[in-house]
């Protein structure tokens, strides 16, 4: 599968930055606000503690759609819409993502190492197809690459996903562990989906 040229660019660059910044950072780390893992510590939040998982989540590049989704590419008719999951964010998000059957919908890159686990979110759906979950980088000879995270089932309410393995992790220490990784979100077959609320967890030992 392929990345669309803007993201061609986007990724490239944000590779070779984070990259960059991960060679400079060095045993210098603690003093330039960047992780052991060599991305940049974030703020992190518990969305999912509800469902007995207390694991530490940082948001995805406007994951929650409150900034309009300026920063995903769309296609096939995915759209940021009016209404709101109802468990995690701030009291005033208003939005998600509205994915028709056959959309897709892609965050711009993120940072991600080898403690970048696992991830989850929020989404509904009144059919019974699956909505297929992919981490896109690109590889070290220049060739973009998709790995598929899940095919995940919903349900009319909204719901947590199940917890899913980002893969591409494993790969981070090639990368100076800050590999440059976009999420893509594709509705299967004849379901509609609505998403919400991406979130990535940057395992921590304490």
């Amino acid at each position: 599968m392929h990345l669309p040229a803007r993201w061609r660019t986007v990724v490239s660059a944000a590779t070779a930055a984070l990259a960059a910044t991960a060679l400079a950072a060095g045993p210098a780390a603690a003093d330039t606000g960047l992780s052991p893992g060599g991305c940049p510590d974030v703020p992190t939040v518990q969305p999912f503690a509800p469902w007995q998982d207390v694991a530490d989540y940082l948001l995805a590049p406007d994951g929650d759609l409150e900034a309009g989704g300026s920063s995903w590419l769309l296609s096939g008719g995915a759209a940021v819409v009016e209404g709101n999951e109802p468990y995690a964010g701030a009291a005033g998000d208003h939005r998600s993502l509205r994915l028709p059957a056959g959309a897709s919908a892609t965050t711009a890159p993120m940072c991600i190492g080898e403690e970048h686990r696992t991830m989850r979110f929020f989404a509904t759906s009144g059919g019974s197809s699956p909505l297929r979950v992919e981490a896109l980088y690109t590889k070290r000879n220049g060739n973009e690459k998709s790995v598929t995270l899940g095919n995940v089932h919903g349900g009319a309410d909204w719901a947590p996903s199940p917890v899913l393995a980002m893969r591409v992790n494993e790969l981070a220490g090639e990368y100076g562990n800050a590999m440059s990784v976009s999420l893509r979100f594709t509705a299967n077959g004849k379901s509609a989906w609505q998403v919400d609320d991406v979130y990535v967890d940057p395992y921590r030992i304490k």
